[in-house]
């Protein structure tokens, strides 16, 4: 499995979207963001969305050096359409929207609609946590890219939607829920195969509603679904799914799940709405993180479980799994390897 460094995947991505047509700018914001959920250990919303991204530029569902267009806004407030640019593009600058909004009045709310792949959620808490605000972001497909079953269901219905929920910390990383509503994205199923590896037990069941654990099983013509989070209690999952399609996709624009759209898997649909809140509003900086000390302190020092070592909180495995990988090099498995320089200009 090859090994490089984060500047060499760097300038890897850049050079291929460069090559195809991605402004500096877009190069430099698509690149840093897949690089770093590799360094986060998010290695399904890594640099294996290189190809997939290129693709949708050649299909025109990117187009490198458009501009999303901001619908309306208040000054709390704003809509923007993506308008076919880089997912990660509209969701970065969409963050600093809501980042400056939330500055001058405490509070905001962003929604984006018609987005293409937004990538890991998780970068835009870390970069609100880092301005001193509480974020709260989700997304969906609006409408396309149904994963996921129901509870108690057994065919696709609902896309993976995922949440993040960030703060800022006083130890050396923010505090960052950063999940699924499902089981697990698509992407880490994807990324299961092309390691060539089976997914875990109870992560997927077939079309006839049993349980497998072959990667292939979610692309075939007669697909598998990811399940709702939760195992027993995926009611849970499930209800979260739901109300991730109200808040990111009707509440954006991009539309919810719905039968018309149940098979198309298509990028440029997706709803994503980003809340910031400035913590000086509501509190000081020294007191607010005064509270989260003695919390950290309380969890860290919870008795492990068997088969468990430590009790790691929110945000701690991606941070120490970047500390490793920017030590170490990171990994990529050879058949992402393979699609990555199938996209990459001629070597001369």
């Amino acid at each position: 499995m090859p090994r490089y460094n984060q500047q060499q995947l760097l300038e890897l991505c850049e050079t291929v979207l460069r090559h195809h047509g991605a402004t500096k700018r877009e190069s430099e914001i698509v690149g840093n963001h897949l690089v770093d959920a590799n360094l986060a250990g998010h290695d399904s919303h890594g640099v294996i969305r290189l190809p997939q991204y290129i693709q949708d530029i050649e299909a025109g569902l990117i187009r490198p050096g458009a501009a999303h267009t901001l619908c309306a806004q208040t000054e709390t407030t704003a809509v923007i359409d993506a308008n076919a640019v880089f997912g990660q593009v509209a969701g970065h600058d969409a963050t600093l929207l809501a980042r400056d909004k939330a500055r001058k009045r405490g509070v905001a709310a962003v929604t984006v609609r018609r987005s293409n792949h937004t990538g890991r959620l998780g970068t835009y808490g870390e970069m609100l946590a880092a301005e001193n605000m509480l974020s709260i972001v989700m997304v969906n497909g609006g409408g396309r890219g149904q994963w996921v079953a129901p509870f108690g269901g057994r065919q696709r219905r609902l896309s993976t939607n995922p949440m993040v929920i960030a703060a800022p910390s006083p130890g050396h990383f923010p505090l960052l829920l950063d999940m699924s509503s499902c089981v697990a994205p698509e992407g880490k199923v994807r990324n299961y195969l092309q390691r060539g590896e089976r997914v875990p037990a109870g992560w997927l069941v077939d079309a006839d509603g049993r349980e497998t654990t072959d990667p292939h099983a979610l692309y075939t013509a007669n697909p598998a679904a990811l399940l709702p989070l939760g195992g027993s209690a995926g009611h849970k999952g499930f209800g979260l799914a739901v109300m991730i399609d109200v808040l990111a996709g009707a509440l954006s624009g991009a539309g919810c799940s719905r039968e018309e759209t149940a098979s198309d898997q298509g990028s440029g649909h997706s709803g994503l709405l980003i809340i910031a809140l400035d913590i000086t509003c509501f509190q000081t900086t020294s007191d607010f993180l005064g509270e989260l000390e003695p919390l950290v302190k309380h969890l860290k020092t919870c008795p492990p479980a068997d088969g468990f070592t430590e009790v790691l909180v929110p945000g701690e495995s991606e941070f120490r799994c970047r500390q490793q990988r920017l030590e170490e090099g990171l990994d990529i498995p050879e058949d992402t390897w393979s699609k990555i320089t199938r996209v990459a200009p001629p070597v001369n």
